[in-house]
């Protein structure tokens, strides 16, 4: 008997000691949390699992790896997600909920913490984008420090990152590029955000991992995923007094391995003068000179399908998306009688198709999409009798336009490991570019661009993460170069110093090379001998963070960067008076930006300033001329929640700074041009009712009723000129409304 005691004994002290056990404790109270769920994924076998915490704050009975995937979580408190060795039994703290540790996807292996990215990333979570009340990338960018917007109410919306121009900004939906760019930049009113998550904010070049255009920076959005749920359904509605109505429907269900996601909806908008009433709806309009609008009439459709499915450790994903535009652009009465007038339309179609695939394999995974986009411009110019309202399509030169762009891009990453802290990432980057339309050149032209890509991630000392990488591509038109880049990352939890080194390049679109373009005002021509834009970029980012008072965090970040363009691509005038795309000079930019936040349960809070600098090319020939003109800007968002976050007051405030910049005029004289600086400013409050199923937004949009901002020049001191920019609507108010029902099935899972 006492054998068998001194056997059962043995067990049971050998399995306790073999045993792996995690604790999880509050980081700032240091007090065990309960209900805490982790999942876990053997890196090596893909084998997943799931445990929870007993009231004690302990996950028993944890099997071990040695490499694996980790995510700790737990109610009001930040998911810690990790690549760990699980081989013995160890305590875990997590930070309170906060916005600044969210996972990114951009230029990383897998899905990583913010804070442990090498890079710097800006995260705009879906809260933020709700509680804005944004209805494309426009409005919620329009906010972001480093950021500005302009407006064009024909070509749309388009921005500048770092001083630098959006057509040196990659725009992507999961990774894939965005085509059909009008004057070189995306009209960004037209990218809606009712199916994405989050979007990831890239400083500086990615053109390694992108290629051209991910210069200045790279704007990632990341599509919603399914709920998860049997069945859910989502209905939201927007109303804004200046003539905005929205409504789109999403919906997702699961059965067994395959999950179904849709989403479709329609945006329009009436248009808007300084004249018209505070609140309007739509109806019939006087065939006077009112018909004419500032901001153009524009209405949109969409659709989003996805269906995605696991089958053998395979993780494949097709959708498809679809997007209509119309603009209108009600010309003014013809004089002498007022009862004809010339009335454009600006159709844009989009419809992109893709195939994403992945797969975790012992130690490595593979990532591939396959994606065929197709975007198209159609232009029509009608002679409109305003008696009857009868219309007839216009003869004049350049009244009737068709511009298509097709796009059919493959991209595959393979990413494996030596170790833990040694990992490799290869990969391609196919593009096949075409275009169609009678002015361009031979009506149809096609670029291709093939390339290989690869980085390496190395981990010193826990604190010290070294990422080298380098783009080597084929195009067949213009010589690509090849793209070195260096990132540094040295840091733990409470602070992180980050610094790059990286190339950046711009391949000549389309338009620059092929594009003929000529009319009564304009003559343009293509030009098939540009180089690509090279640049250099150098950045550095400091960041510092720390719980202070109970369940809150500090955050203070600063950064510099640097950008130095060459062969930087411009009009230049020929013989004849006319124009062509030259390769010519230098560009550069140069900046500061300083950042405070603070987060807690009941408030966020966020202030940014940055202070820009643009290369003046004319202070190369003339002394007088300053090298860079310096413009700040400032941002603020601040949230503020009570009645256990049911309810939130949310505050949004931007200023643009003065920009100063220096031409010639027709006579060769110096003259300089001042546009003005000016503020936006929002505010709304919501409500998260029905046990946070219904959530509705009402405020108040530019409340300082911003609407024209003043340019000024001033050639020689003498002589001056004026102008002004379009900037806002006026203020507004508006309302949002959105239903979530969700049906889970039996077993309760999510």
């Amino acid at each position: 008997m006492r054998i068998l005691i001194l056997i059962i004994t043995s067990i049971i002290v050998n399995c306790s000691w073999s045993q792996i056990n995690f604790t999880i404790k509050d980081a700032h109270e240091n007090t065990v949390i309960p209900s805490v769920l982790m999942q876990t994924k053997n890196i090596n076998t893909g084998e997943a699992k799931t445990y929870y915490s007993d009231e004690t704050g302990e996950i028993l009975n944890i099997n071990a790896c040695e490499q694996c995937y980790v995510k700790i979580s737990a109610v009001g408190f930040e998911a810690m997600i990790d690549t760990i060795a699980i081989t013995s039994s160890a305590t875990f703290k997590l930070n309170a909920d906060n916005l600044f540790n969210e996972v990114v996807v951009t230029a990383q292996y897998h899905p990583i913490s913010q804070n442990k990215a090498v890079q710097k990333i800006t995260i705009i979570n879906q809260e933020q984008i709700e509680n804005s009340g944004s209805n494309n990338l426009s409005d919620i960018l329009a906010y972001q420090s480093g950021i500005r917007m302009t407006q064009d109410n024909i070509l749309g919306s388009s921005l500048q990152m770092g001083g630098m121009s959006g057509q040196n900004v990659k725009i992507l939906i999961d990774g894939v590029p965005i085509i059909g760019r009008q004057d070189g930049n995306l009209d960004l009113s037209q990218i809606n955000l009712n199916n994405i998550e989050r979007i990831e904010l890239v400083e500086g070049p990615l053109s390694v991992n992108f290629g051209t255009n991910a210069l200045g920076g790279t704007i990632n959005l990341i599509t919603k995923k399914a709920s998860g749920k049997t069945v859910s359904v989502s209905l939201q509605s927007y109303y804004e007094t200046i003539g905005n109505y929205n409504l789109n429907l999403s919906a997702s269900t699961k059965l067994n391995k395959t999950t179904l996601y849709l989403s479709a909806g329609r945006n329009y908008f009436d248009g808007w003068s300084a004249t018209d009433p505070f609140i309007q709806f739509p109806k019939s309009r006087l065939a006077d000179t009112s018909r004419f609008k500032t901001w153009k009439p524009k209405e949109q459709y969409f659709a989003d399908v996805s269906v995605q499915r696991s089958l053998n450790g395979w993780n494949t994903k097709p959708y498809f998306r679809y997007f209509e535009e119309v603009i209108t652009n009600r010309g003014y009465p013809n004089k002498p009688y007022f009862i004809n007038a010339l009335d454009d339309y600006y159709a844009t179609n989009r419809t992109d198709v893709g195939l994403n695939v992945t797969k975790d394999f012992k130690g490595s995974n593979f990532k591939a999409v396959l994606a065929y986009n197709q975007f198209k411009r159609i232009k029509n110019t009608y002679y409109k009798d305003l008696t009857d309202l009868t219309e007839v399509l216009s003869e004049t030169d350049g009244s009737q336009d068709t511009s298509r762009f097709n796009l059919i891009n493959l991209r595959a990453n393979y990413n494996f490991g030596l170790s833990p802290k040694l990992r490799f990432g290869v990969g391609t980057d196919l593009n096949l570019e075409s275009s169609y339309g009678r002015r361009i050149a031979d009506k149809e032209q096609v670029i291709g661009d093939y390339a290989v890509f690869a980085t390496v991630d190395w981990t010193l000392y826990d604190q010290i993460i070294i990422k080298p990488g380098l783009r080597y591509a084929y195009n067949t038109v213009y010589k690509a170069p090849i793209i070195p880049s260096l990132n540094l990352k040295w840091g733990n939890k409470k602070w992180a110093a980050r610094f790059s080194v990286a190339s950046g390049f711009r391949s000549p679109s389309l338009k620059e090379l092929y594009f003929d373009f000529v009319d009564i005002n304009h003559d343009i021509q293509g030009n098939p001998d540009l180089q690509s834009e090279k640049s250099m970029n150098y950045s550095l980012h400091l960041n510092w963070r720390k719980p202070i008072f109970k369940k809150s965090l500090f955050k203070i970040e600063y950064g510099a960067f640097y950008n130095d363009i060459q062969n930087l691509i411009t009009l230049g005038t020929l013989a004849d008076n006319s124009y062509t795309y030259i390769n010519i000079g230098t560009y550069k930019t140069i900046g500061n930006q300083l950042g405070f936040s603070l987060q807690s349960g009941t408030i966020t809070a966020q202030i940014n300033g940055h202070y820009t600098g643009r290369y003046n090319y004319l202070s190369e020939e003339d002394e007088s001329v300053d090298p860079y003109a310096f413009s700040p800007e400032v941002s603020s968002n601040i949230t503020y929640k009570i009645l256990k976050g049911r309810m939130s007051f949310n505050l949004f405030y931007k200023f643009n700074g003065p920009i100063n910049t220096f031409n010639l005029d027709a006579d060769e004289n110096v003259y300089t041009s001042n546009q003005s600086g000016y503020h936006i400013l929002d505010f709304n409050v919501g409500f998260r009712l029905l046990k946070k199923k219904l959530n509705l937004n009402i405020g108040a949009k530019n409340i300082l009723n911003v609407q024209s901002i003043n340019i000024t020049g001033t050639s020689g001191g003498v002589h001056s000129s004026g102008g002004s920019l379009n900037a806002g609507r006026g203020i507004s108010g508006f309302i949002s409304l959105k239903y979530t029902l969700d049906y889970e099935n039996k077993n309760g899972n999510k």
